[in-house]
């Protein structure tokens, strides 16, 4: 599907949240707004974030929209609605083995759930190592939706949907390394957009955005080549590969420009509502 496809060839549109979406502060422009509220008129939306759906679910009141919502890197699906339709969890031995690697590291492993679900706490920080300063500050931000476990293994938690580990990217690299050598996950080191330093994510091996756009597309009945999907950085990358039309932001990653059909502008200069407008041509 090329660059100048009439908007009627796409029937979903997916929009990445962090450097996508919203521009610094969360903010939602009025023109992004406007754009797509009317895309949501004329196809199917759903937002692929590595967010939590709690932090989602801001970002969809400023939209004034009620979206399916892709979380947490494609291991959890929400309708609009807010019922869960997939969830992805870690065989909870294999989350031993990730604590016990990050440990060597002198890590703090942060375990993300769906407390929306499942009530308890959104997340879960290893207490039994120091923290770094990026894991406080994360902590911080995250407030009471959090807590931490100085017996996280003894915990057994059976409801895992990502490991995240926040720190420099030398040491992250190296911890990243080690989980690659397990054969089990997915992983990408990003450069953290709400906290210092950077950050590792892990999901269970297979499962990406895309991997849960395909579910959830199939649900809706919209077949793939009919997907438009935008984002910024490398856990965007399956989706914007994988899309019928696959759209890179201005501010993007190489990378993903390069996996692109076609790059729009940049998050803080309404690069989503420029992609809606080459759409739909309005």
């Amino acid at each position: 599907m090329g660059a100048t496809d009439p908007g009627k060839a796409i029937r979903l549109l997916a929009v990445d949240i962090d450097g996508t979406l919203v521009s610094e502060g969360d903010l939602v422009t009025p023109p992004t707004r406007a754009a797509m509220q009317v895309a949501h008129g004329r196809m199917a939306l759903v937002l692929a974030t590595g967010r939590r759906y709690r932090t989602a679910r801001a970002v969809l009141s400023s939209l004034g929209l009620a979206l399916p919502v892709v979380c947490l890197g494609g291991s959890l699906t929400k309708g609009a609605d807010g019922r869960t339709l997939d969830a992805v969890a870690f065989d909870p031995a294999h989350i031993d083995d990730l604590l016990v690697l990050a440990r060597e590291h002198g890590l703090a492993l942060i375990l993300q759930r769906d407390a929306h679900a499942l009530g308890g706490p959104d997340f879960v920080v290893d207490a039994s190592v120091p923290w770094n300063g990026p894991t406080e500050s994360y902590v911080r931000f995250g407030g009471p939706v959090g807590s931490s476990d100085p017996s996280i293994v003894r915990s057994r938690h059976e409801d895992v949907l990502v490991v995240g580990c926040f720190g420099g990217r030398e040491e992250l690299g190296a911890l990243e390394a080690d989980i690659a050598a397990l054969g089990r996950h997915e992983t990408v080191l990003v450069p953290s957009k709400k906290t210092p330093g950077w950050y590792l994510e892990v999901i269970v091996g297979g499962v990406s955005k895309w991997t849960a756009l395909k579910r959830y597309a199939a649900r809706i009945g919209v077949a793939e080549n009919t997907i438009c999907a935008v984002g910024d950085a490398l856990n965007d990358l399956p989706m914007i590969r994988g899309a019928g039309f696959g759209v890179a932001m201005g501010n993007a990653d190489p990378t993903v420009k390069a996996a692109a059909a076609w790059t729009t502008g940049r998050n803080d200069e309404d690069g989503v509502a420029s992609l809606i407008e080459h759409l739909f041509d309005f």
